[in-house]
């Protein structure tokens, strides 16, 4: 069973691989391509499976065994097959999608068109081969092509609306009620008109499927190729710290040596090694967003953690300077300690650059049944609009100061760990929230 279904499986890969030639078109055609593949090869197997189940039905029956049905399905599940190995062969082209569609209805219009020879103008509109009309609009659908949607549900409505009106005016189709409808040859309008508003109403429903299917996947574009270039700005970022880091360490050891020796400007050489060692930092930034952090997780309780994180800042300011709070009395979390400190150091780093001459800097932990939020916030001035959409962003900073690395390092070291970081306005200042994942418990305050 398994050596069947490797089989399969390497055949439909076969079936859907694309041609050279389409790598060198953009994401999103070459999407469109696999998806075209693929939809026919969906078509495929139901119209294998339309053929087979009236093959089973035909022998001793004319309702089943005549032109509409074996003839029409046949050369369609022929169509499909050739066009299939076509697409395999040849490098895709955005007007197969129209093209195999109109040759879907195409061929459904035809097989209730003969279907009158048999069974009469009257049966050949009952008969349930006009669902194959909604099958074809949604493989349409799976082609993420908004007109191809619109055109597949027209030419859909308008075949349809053709054959109801020639059947009706070429010949004396008798009318009666829905149950005549049901026992009888007559045939109902109310039947033919709903199947007609169905048809339009699923033609909405695929447009409006088609335009959520592109919009993600366009949004995934995007998010890769965000991807794509903050890791080669990081790569280029931590090739040019490496290139520093040895000079630099060269120039830091000469200066202090000057000054040991007491030869040279001591004013000089104290703003070598001040700015020496400010380099530094800046170079340990940029090597750190380049690595990937190394989460050891373990389980502990996050309001005794981020407890000790303040009393730790407030003894080392001599002053408060975090006000804590937690909605909890614990909250465990499988996270990495580490990690958490350092992006509270930094949180809290920011928020007090901002923050109000005399006033601490906020610090709330919420319990939640799957996640622990720590807010760290402040009463500043905020960030713009059109900066909230950039701050996350490597290098973005609004400081002289800054290297613009140290929310992106947060952001990437959080969801290491697990879970993440996002901004949310506050009015005024602004808050920064830290989520973890949750461990055994949360315990309520009483």
């Amino acid at each position: 069973m398994n050596a069947l279904k490797n089989i399969l499986w390497k055949f439909v890969i076969y079936l859907t691989k694309p041609n050279p030639i389409e790598r060198r078109r953009n994401i999103w055609f070459q999407v469109e391509a696999k998806a075209e593949r693929s939809s026919n090869v969906i078509r495929t197997v139901y119209v294998l499976v339309w053929v087979l189940s009236t093959s089973i039905h035909a022998p001793g029956n004319p309702f089943w065994s005549n032109i509409a049905n074996l003839g029409c399905g046949g050369f369609w599940l022929v169509w499909c097959i050739g066009y299939q190995f076509y697409l395999t062969k040849r490098p895709y082209n955005q007007r197969f999608k129209y093209m195999s569609t109109t040759v879907d209805m195409a061929v459904i219009t035809a097989t209730i068109f003969l279907y009158q020879f048999t069974a009469g103008p009257a049966y050949a509109l009952k008969v349930p081969t006009f669902l194959n009309y909604f099958c074809c609009m949604g493989l349409a659908a799976l082609r993420y092509r908004l007109h191809l949607a619109i055109y597949a549900g027209v030419a859909a409505a308008v075949s349809y609306t053709s054959l109801c009106v020639y059947f009706i005016l070429r010949y004396p189709v008798e009318l009666g009620t829905g149950v005549e409808h049901t026992t009888s040859a007559k045939l109902n309008l109310s039947y033919v008109f709903f199947n007609g508003q169905y048809m339009i109403v699923f033609t909405f429903l695929i447009y409006f499927l088609v335009y959520n299917v592109k919009r993600l996947v366009n949004l995934r574009i995007r998010e890769g190729e965000n991807a794509l270039k903050a890791k080669e700005r990081a790569v280029i970022a931590a090739n040019v710290a490496h290139e520093i880091k040895n000079p630099l360490e060269g120039i830091y050891g000469a200066a202090q040596l000057l000054k040991e020796e007491g030869k040279g400007n001591p004013k000089f050489l104290d703003m070598i090694l001040k700015d020496s060692i400010r380099l530094n930092g800046v170079i340990q930034q940029f090597l750190q967003f380049s690595r990937p952090f190394l989460t050891r997780p373990a389980d502990f309780d996050a309001v005794d953690a981020v407890r000790a994180f303040c009393r730790q800042q407030t003894n080392l300011a001599g002053d408060q300077v975090l006000n804590f709070h937690a909605d909890c009395e614990r909250a465990f979390v499988h996270s990495d300690p580490e990690g958490l400190e350092q992006i509270l150091l930094n949180l809290f780093q920011n928020a007090r650059r901002y923050q109000p001459a005399g006033k601490p800097v906020g610090l709330r932990v919420r319990g939640r049944n799957a996640a622990v939020e720590v807010a760290v916030e402040d009463d500043g001035e905020g960030i713009t609009p059109e900066n909230q959409k950039k701050i996350f962003d490597p290098f973005f900073t609004t400081s002289t100061k800054g290297t613009g690395l140290g929310l992106a390092i947060s952001r990437k070291v959080a969801r290491e760990m697990g879970g993440d970081l996002y901004f949310e306005p506050k009015q005024p200042g602004a808050r920064f929230i830290l989520i973890l994942k949750t461990g055994n418990t949360v315990e309520s305050r009483a």
